[in-house]
């Protein structure tokens, strides 16, 4: 994982160019968070909670920053944005996606997300699938819903 400092330093550096942006060009930056969860086969298993969160300016409606922490750790992962595909081109008003974001640690990319969304936005049609850079086998992560009192950054 990155160094806590250059992590810290990162996200200080986004939130800080979102503000600069937002006081010259009169942009409203919102932050999104949601959580997702991976159970490990095995009785023994514990859960790896995964929390994400992006920052979206309202008037470009553009991602600006986006971040992942893993099991309640103070270590922000930095995410880059690749591309989004709608899934259903037959009915667009569905919100059908799929949104790839690369992760980046030391300066370079260590794995992949994607983000999928199925069923017109159902909770069991949210998950991500995490492929390290590696070429472990893909993880899959469910999303725990909007109401998780646990979905929460850790400072």
């Amino acid at each position: 994982m990155m160094p806590s400092g250059r992590a810290k330093r990162y996200f200080i550096f986004i939130v800080a160019a979102a503000l600069f942006c937002g006081a010259t060009v009169r942009a409203e930056i919102v932050s999104e968070t949601s959580c997702y969860v991976r159970t490990s086969p095995g009785k023994d298993a514990r859960p790896v909670q995964m929390v994400f969160r992006r920052y979206v300016d309202q008037e470009l409606k553009r991602e600006v920053g986006a971040f992942v922490q893993y099991n309640q750790s103070k270590d922000f992962i930095p995410l880059v944005f690749v591309k989004h595909v709608d899934t259903d081109t037959d009915s667009p008003e569905l919100g059908n996606h799929e949104i790839t974001r690369i992760e980046i640690v030391g300066g370079k990319a260590a794995g992949a997300y994607l983000f999928v969304q199925t069923g017109a936005g159902n909770r069991q049609g949210k998950h991500v699938r995490y492929t390290s850079a590696k070429g472990a086998k893909p993880m899959i992560f469910q999303h725990t819903g909007d109401e998780d009192s646990s979905c929460r950054v850790n400072q």
